[in-house]
């Protein structure tokens, strides 16, 4: 996963609910991304152990992608239990 982890701390450091990205910022964040990418299995989150090293990196950062393949552009969508966690730049009641 260490080919990601610019882009888990993006994340993490983002102070809302969600965050939208093109393929060319994440391209800025990470240095790269594969042609694979333009697969929407590729932006699946799983933490399993068998699970990709991206898909592993947007689940630990707490966000589901939802790519939008056409426009090369995704939108992570905070995990609702991270809403409700102090210190995720989001308000918790």
């Amino acid at each position: 996963m260490a080919k990601y982890e610019p882009l888990v701390r993006y994340l993490r450091r983002q102070k809302t609910s969600e965050v939208e990205l093109s393929f060319r910022d994440i391209e800025r964040i990470v240095g790269f991304l594969p042609k694979a990418s333009t697969d929407l299995l590729w932006w699946r989150a799983e933490d399993a152990a068998s699970a990709q090293p991206q898909q592993r990196a947007f689940a630990q950062a707490g966000f589901t992608p939802k790519p939008e393949l056409r426009a090369e552009r995704v939108r992570f969508i905070r995990s609702a239990s991270l809403l409700k966690t102090p210190g995720h730049g989001v308000p918790s009641d």
